[in-house]
C-alpha cells in the first residue's frame, strides 16, 4: 500500500502520546509498504528526509516554537499540507491525526475518492472553553466540525474516548479502538542505577490540563528528602517554574524541556514513581512507558487512566485535583519499598502482555487493508 499519514509534530519532535503513537506505527509499515508523513517544519530540520524508510515532508509555519494551538500556525500548516499532499500523487489511504492535520488530508481524499482514517486520541470540548477563553470557541467549533466528516474509519485509543465520539455524534460502527503500545524490548535493553534520593517524575506535555501544578504543591508538602523531575515541554513551563520558585521547592525541581527517547528512559528507569495528574487525557501513553520502566504509577482517577491503572493492583488513582489526596498516596508510595515492587511488577507483566507496538501496528495494518480492498 502507498499511504499518506499527516501529523502537527513527528521525528524528532515526539512531545506527546499521538506523535509517539504516529512514529512507531509509521516506521514499521514502512517495513512493508511505502509510507509519507507530512508535518511542521521547524528550524534547522529539511523540508524533505527519509528516515527509517518514512518519508518525511515538511511544511512552513510561522512560528519559530512549538505551538499546536494556534490559528494561524494550524491554517498555515493546513494549507502547506494541502499542496504538498496534492504534489505528492495518489495514494491508497489517507490517515491523518487529529486535529489541524485531517482537513487538507480529507480534501485530498475526496478528490481522489480514496479512504480517509483519522486517527483522534481525545475529544477536548469544555476544555477549550476553560482554557483559552475566545481562542477556545474557534478551537471547540472547529473540533465539532471535524467529527463531522464522513470517514471511512476513525480509531482512537481507549474506550472512553469511543465514549465522548459516540456522545458527539460520531455512528459507532465508524470507530474502531486500537490502543497505543511501548516497546518493552528498548526499555529492557537500558540499564540504570536508581537515584538515592527518593526520585519523583513527570513526563509529558506542560499544558493546563495536565495540571503539573498540583504536582508541584503536593511535592512541596512532603516531609522527605526527594526531588522531583518535569519532563516535557510546553505554553505553562515558565508558569510552573514560577510556581516552583515561590513554595521554595526550585532547589529541588529540575525541568528538563525537550530531551530524547534515550535520556527519557534513562530518567524514568532512574525514578521512583511517576506521577500523572491530567484531567484530560485519550490514553496517557507515559503509564504504559513508566511499567515498561518497572516505575509504578500515580494517576488522577479519570476514565482513560482507570482503564490503565488498577488502583491498588498496578497502581494509586487519586481524586483529580485533590493535592492532599496526591500527597499522601506520594508520601505512601515513596516510603513503601514493598508496595513499589508489587506495583512495578504488575504494571510490566502488563504492558508485556497487552500493550506492544507490533501488535497495534498489526490492527491498524488491518483496518488499512480492508478500507481499500472495499475501494
Amino acid at each position: 500500500m502507498r499511504i499518506l499519514m499527516a501529523s502537527d509534530l513527528y521525528h524528532p519532535f515526539l512531545l506527546g502520546g499521538g506523535e509517539k503513537r504516529m512514529y512507531e506505527i509509521a516506521r514499521r509499515l514502512a517495513k512493508k509498504h511505502e509510507i509519507h508523513v507530512i508535518t511542521r517544519r521547524f528550524k534547522g530540520l529539511p523540508s524533505y528526509e527519509i528516515h527509517e524508510k518514512v518519508h518525511i515532508h515538511r511544511v512552513f509555519i510561522p512560528s519559530a516554537e512549538i505551538k499546536l494551538e494556534s490559528p494561524s500556525d494550524g491554517s498555515a500548516f493546513m494549507a502547506g499540507a494541502l499542496l504538498k499532499g496534492l504534489n505528492l500523487g495518489d495514494f491508497d489511504l489517507y490517515a491523518p491525526q487529529q486535529f489541524f492535520p485531517i482537513p487538507p488530508l480529507w480534501l485530498i481524499a475526496k478528490a481522489k475518492r480514496r479512504p480517509l482514517v483519522a486517527t483522534i486520541h481525545d475529544i477536548y470540548r469544555e476544555t477549550w472553553l476553560q482554557k483559552y477563553g475566545l481562542k477556545g470557541c474557534l478551537m471547540t467549533a472547529f473540533e465539532r466540525v471535524m467529527l463531522k466528516l464522513p470517514y471511512a474509519k476513525i480509531i482512537t485509543v481507549s474506550s472512553s474516548s469511543k465514549e465522548k465520539l459516540i456522545e458527539s455524534g460520531v455512528p459507532e460502527h465508524r470507530i474502531e479502538v486500537i490502543p497505543n503500545g511501548v516497546d518493552v524490548e528498548k526499555y529492557d535493553k537500558i540499564k540504570v542505577e536508581k537515584s538515592e534520593k527518593p526520585r519523583v517524575i513527570y513526563v509529558g506535555r506542560l499544558i493546563g490540563y495536565k495540571h503539573v501544578d498540583d504536582l508541584l504543591v503536593a511535592f512541596s508538602r512532603l516531609d522527605l528528602n526527594a526531588e522531583l523531575y518535569i519532563v516535557g515541554e510546553g505554553p505553562e513551563r515558565k508558569n510552573l517554574e514560577t510556581v516552583a520558585k515561590k513554595l521554595g521547592v526550585d532547589h529541588k525541581v529540575t525541568f528538563t524541556g525537550f530531551i530524547n527517547e534515550q535520556r527519557k528512559i534513562e530518567l524514568l528507569k532512574s525514578s521512583h514513581v511517576l506521577v500523572l495528574p491530567s484531567t484530560t487525557e485519550g490514553f496517557g501513553i507515559v503509564v504504559l512507558e513508566a511499567m515498561a520502566a518497572r516505575v509504578p504509577v500515580i494517576a488522577a482517577d479519570i476514565p482513560a487512566l482507570r482503564e490503565l491503572v488498577k488502583n491498588g493492583e498496578n497502581g494509586l488513582l487519586f481524586k483529580p485535583r485533590a493535592i492532599d489526596d496526591l500527597k499522601i498516596k506520594l508520601r505512601l508510595l515513596l516510603k513503601d519499598e514493598d508496595l513499589r515492587d508489587k506495583f512495578s511488577k504488575s504494571g510490566y507483566d502488563l504492558v508485556k502482555k497487552r500493550f506492544t507496538w507490533d501488535s497495534v501496528v498489526e490492527r491498524n495494518e488491518e483496518v488499512y487493508k480492508s478500507l481499500v480492498a472495499d475501494h
